[in-house]
């Protein structure tokens, strides 16, 4: 029985942690410029396009930065950044 009640507990423990991001502070940043004037007066969702500083155009999804700070063109090949 108690061994029942332990690996609950664990794993209560474990799911918490999960959700709560493992007590790391949240990622972000500032997005490039570019990316916040491709969305100005554009809506949630709007394709958007930008240059790169290397001269590349990037199609993009307007978007919300997770901490809501920022609206910016989000590139269709963006990969999220490993958590470490």
């Amino acid at each position: 029985m108690n061994k029942i009640i332990t690996t609950l507990a664990i794993f209560a423990l474990t799911v918490s942690f999960a959700q709560s991001g493992g007590g790391k502070p949240p990622r972000g940043g500032t997005p490039p410029t570019e990316a916040i004037t491709a969305c100005e007066g554009q809506e949630v969702a709007a394709t958007c396009s930008m240059e790169t500083p290397r001269g590349d155009t990037v199609e993009g999804t307007c978007e919300n930065t997770p901490d809501n700070k920022y609206f910016a063109c989000r590139p269709n090949d963006h990969k999220e950044r490993p958590s470490n």
